[in-house]
């Protein structure tokens, strides 16, 4: 059985929005903030 979460990343549109979102109301914790140029479309 799953008992934690240890890595996602995520994509989206509004992310001032989204880390507010995340960290505020769902308590997660923002260990890393990568910047991807637009151009990059490559997820894996």
């Amino acid at each position: 059985m799953i008992q934690s979460i240890v890595h996602i990343a995520l994509v989206v549109n509004d992310y001032d929005e989204a880390i507010d979102f995340y960290t505020k109301k769902l308590h997660f914790e923002l260990v890393e903030d990568t910047y991807q140029p637009e151009q990059k479309k490559d997820g894996w």
